[in-house]
């Protein structure tokens, strides 16, 4: 090759280098935020959470008006599993979901009535959108990828950004006082779905070393839909999977 040819040669890779931009790299899924976040949540004990449980009062809101209040029962069993019950005595509502599958049990029914398969898929993609299994499950999976974006001031607090992609391309993001590291709020805007949930917390208190918003506020598009006040919290008492499927028929 001649030195007029082998100059053309190397003008023309650097130039196709230069439009292929830098080499890839692997993105590492460490943030100092999220890392800072989880310690301030409890750190081991917060991760290694398997089962929660909690109580207190809930109130719905309907185009933002206050619409209903009952008190509640809730129980989670990782990695899929979580049972609701709402009010007291032979009033009680109780919504049960394992997966996809899912049953409602109400007082004048005689029998457990299976969920539709559309509110079974939407419970587990809610689930897997939510603040506890985000925490413990997505921030592990190397699909997903983790962000800074720029700070805001959110009532009168500087919060750091943190946004997460997860391996279905759900953006999801927290919000974290920068003083004390907890999360003021999370955002979520499903893959599938045009609306932007959001949870505030508040009224933060440590049960088994875990830190725990006994305030959570829940909007959809900025109009807040519900409030919860719980009152109890316990963790990894032994649920028993029983407590996860519908009563036996008669």
């Amino acid at each position: 090759m001649s030195r007029l040819s082998w100059l053309i040669t190397t003008i023309v890779i650097a130039a196709a280098l230069s439009l292929a931009g830098p080499p890839a790299t692997a993105q590492s899924r460490s943030n100092p935020v999220m890392d800072q976040m989880i310690q301030a949540l409890g750190g081991p004990a917060f991760v290694d959470v398997k089962e929660i449980q909690t109580g207190g009062r809930f109130f719905a809101f309907t185009k933002g008006e206050l619409s209903g209040s009952d008190i509640f029962a809730d129980y989670i069993k990782f990695p899929d599993m979580e049972r609701t019950e709402f009010g007291f005595g032979k009033n009680k509502s109780i919504t049960i979901n394992r997966g996809t599958e899912g049953w409602k049990i109400e007082p004048k029914e005689k029998e457990p009535q299976p969920m539709p398969v559309k509110a079974g898929e939407e419970f587990l993609a809610n689930f897997k959108t939510s603040f506890d299994y985000v925490l413990r499950f997505v921030v592990k999976q190397p699909q997903t990828t983790i962000q800074s974006l720029s700070s805001e001031i959110i009532d009168f607090k500087r919060t750091d950004v943190v946004e997460l992609r997860d391996p279905a391309k759900n953006r999801i993001r927290f919000y974290v006082d920068r003083e004390t590291k907890l999360p003021v709020k999370m955002q979520i805007r499903r893959s599938d779905e045009t609306k932007l949930n959001e949870e505030q917390y508040g009224n933060w208190h440590k049960f088994q070393g875990v830190m725990t918003p006994l305030f959570v506020g829940r909007y959809k598009d900025g109009v807040k839909i519900m409030e919860i006040r719980a009152e109890t919290a316990a963790y990894n008492s032994g649920l028993s999977d029983n407590l996860f499927s519908p009563p036996a028929t008669k």
